[in-house]
């Protein structure tokens, strides 16, 4: 499949044009509201390298307007296009750079949530950074989320990654949103290299909201 994120504008509003219209219909009746889909923002359907062995899956991309007036936000903004490229350097697990601290990557967020696995492998960020990857159930940013059960058109090409991803047996962790994964992707129940947090209110990536078992298989996963 085509990779959609190609077509993205490179000013704001930043939206797909096979996305403006179910997204514009969404904004209309919930403009001026915390669920309003915000476009000043690159939106983020997935982080990191798609041939990672472990793919956590999240709900979607936060927002904060102190965060998009950062001195660093065209350094940012450009890292996270060449992202949606599939195009990496240094860190393709990008918001583990601390370069990038205070932008849209959710950097003290993300380093915060995988410290666990961090210390556990016992490697750098920027090493795990090569190996994990995470999608967003819905790409675009907003304060809080409301997006019901219809599906955008991007959100398509990353299914399409994760559909990959189980071919070659990789590790998925539901991090948040596990129904509408579900629903999303009817296979992610009856795969057995699936694993769901305990707590999908603290999605930090350690043993006890992973369990024993399941926090084993990715440290050892990620270790190789």
């Amino acid at each position: 499949m085509k990779n959609p994120w190609l077509q993205l504008s490179k000013d704001s509003p930043f939206i797909l044009p096979c996305d403006a219209k179910l997204i514009n219909i969404f904004n209309n009746r919930w403009c001026d509201t915390p669920f309003e889909i915000i476009l000043d923002e690159i939106p983020s359907p997935y982080i990191g390298n798609p041939e990672s062995p472990v793919f956590f899956l999240n709900l979607n991309p936060a927002y904060s307007l102190e965060e998009s007036n950062s001195p660093l936000i065209n350094q940012y903004r450009k890292i996270a296009r060449n992202n949606l490229l599939h195009e990496f350097k240094d860190y393709p697990f990008y918001v583990l750079n601390p370069l990038l601290v205070g932008t849209p990557s959710g950097y003290c967020w993300f380093k915060e949530k995988f410290n666990p696995l961090i210390k556990a492998i016992n490697i750098s960020k920027q090493e795990i950074s090569k190996k994990i990857f995470l999608a967003e159930y819905f790409p675009y940013r907003s304060k809080k989320y409301k997006w019901g059960n219809d599906i955008l058109p991007s959100q398509k090409y990353t299914i399409s990654l994760i559909e990959k991803a189980i071919v070659r047996n990789a590790i998925i962790v539901i991090m948040r949103g596990r129904k509408l994964w579900f629903s999303l992707m009817p296979a992610l129940k009856k795969y057995p290299n699936c694993y769901i947090l305990h707590s999908p209110q603290n999605v930090t990536i350690s043993e006890k909201n992973l369990g024993v078992d399941g926090f084993k298989i990715v440290v050892e996963s990620l270790r190789k």
